[in-house]
């Protein structure tokens, strides 16, 4: 839940979860998307992190070209050590998002790849917040979607919810 407490009156701090200056302390947002979005994603998160979030951005592995994260290195790895390396990581994103205290889906152009789908699913099931950046189509998921919301307006819904 955010928190609006502005201080802790006796310590003149902020309280846990409150604000000063309109800065989230404390408050972990784990971002879901595709690796085709990962430049936009980082640069979103910049932002954010900017106004005092946390956020989390899937991070490419070594296994992923560093100018295309959303290719693998398939002529350089055979696929079962590629299969056991994007297991790890995607475990350790499932990780981030247990970790999180909302999950924000980049879904540039609507677009929900069955990686973010599953993370989708994992969010719901452990009972995060999840905010969208484009409407989702599939009329299932909808359901699931708390809010559609571009990244920069990100921090004034969530001074507003009460779900973190």
């Amino acid at each position: 839940m955010v928190a609006l407490k502005l201080q802790n009156r006796k310590s003149k701090q902020p309280a846990k979860g409150g604000t000063k200056a309109g800065l989230f302390l404390g408050k972990t947002i784990c971002f879901c998307g595709s690796f085709k979005f990962y430049k936009d994603m980082e640069e979103a998160a910049a932002y954010l992190r900017k106004v005092g979030l946390e956020v989390v951005v899937p991070k490419p592995s070594h296994i992923r070209h560093g100018h295309k994260p959303e290719e693998l290195k398939s002529c350089k790895y055979d696929k079962e050590t590629l299969k056991k390396w994007e297991k790890e990581g995607a475990f350790f994103h499932l990780s981030n998002i247990r970790r999180s205290d909302a999950v924000y889906i980049f879904n540039q152009g609507s677009y929900l790849g069955p990686a973010v789908t599953v993370e989708i699913g994992f969010a719901l099931a452990l009972g995060k917040p999840i905010f969208a950046k484009a409407p989702v189509e599939d009329i299932t998921v909808t359901n699931f979607i708390k809010a559609v919301v571009p990244p920069h307006r990100l921090p004034k819904l969530l001074r507003s919810t009460r779900e973190l």
